[in-house]
């Protein structure tokens, strides 16, 4: 097992830290067969269980944490995990492409349709899927996946979108934007999502 100078001083450090779900971008502080850390912009450290389900990946190439070094950038798809204090790395990009932030004008709209405050602790859908949108339709979209090839995913009127952290508009997804999903199976045997996220995700969305 290989451990940084300092690793574990940094574990106990970011124990108050704890990281959104959906997509995390920072910065490399640590890194050994079990745990990684990051560090982003506004100074938040954030640690991450890895095993062997953790697809860490460079120039879309599978690589291991001992490929990796302190300062390398990456982007992060963040699940829930049993530790204490700790997110569940599902995928690893390192040094991904690094692209603006799109800034949505502020303009009066519509109010978003509501959302049911039992997700906040009880959350739906034992599903989660990482990709590029590769097409949008009204009933749904194809989610363009590591392990699973194209997937067709049915989005629900319930179905809740996040940019940025923040609840946005269906219409404000794009293809070829790289989302996490949480989804379900419907009585149809259909893959629905009840949740899709982009983007950078700062601070907790509401999910722990």
């Amino acid at each position: 097992m290989r451990i940084w100078p300092g690793f574990l001083l940094t574990i106990g450090l970011m124990a108050e830290e704890l990281a959104p779900i959906g997509i995390v971008r920072g910065v490399l502080t640590g890194c050994d067969a079990t745990h990684l850390t990051i560090g982003d912009e506004d100074s938040h450290s954030f640690l991450f269980v890895t095993d062997a389900r953790t697809f860490i990946e460079r120039d879309h190439q599978r690589i291991t944490c001992a490929k990796l070094a302190s300062g390398d950038r990456m982007e992060i798809v963040s699940d829930r995990s049993s530790e204490p204090g700790a997110r569940y790395a599902r995928l690893v990009s390192v040094n991904p492409e690094l692209r603006p932030r799109r800034r949505t004008p502020i303009v009066p709209r519509a109010p978003l349709k509501y959302e049911d405050p039992t997700l906040r602790f009880a959350p739906r859908g034992s599903l989660t899927f990482t990709g590029v949108v590769l097409r949008l339709e009204s009933a749904g979209l194809v989610l363009r996946t590591r392990i699973d090839g194209e997937k067709w995913i049915v989005v629900r009127r319930d179905t809740s979108f996040r940019e940025d952290g923040l609840p946005v508009e269906a219409s404000s997804l794009q293809s070829s934007t790289r989302v996490f999903v949480r989804a379900g199976m419907n009585l149809d045997g259909q893959v629905e999502a009840y949740e899709v996220v982009w983007g950078q995700i700062l601070t907790p969305s509401g999910l722990h």
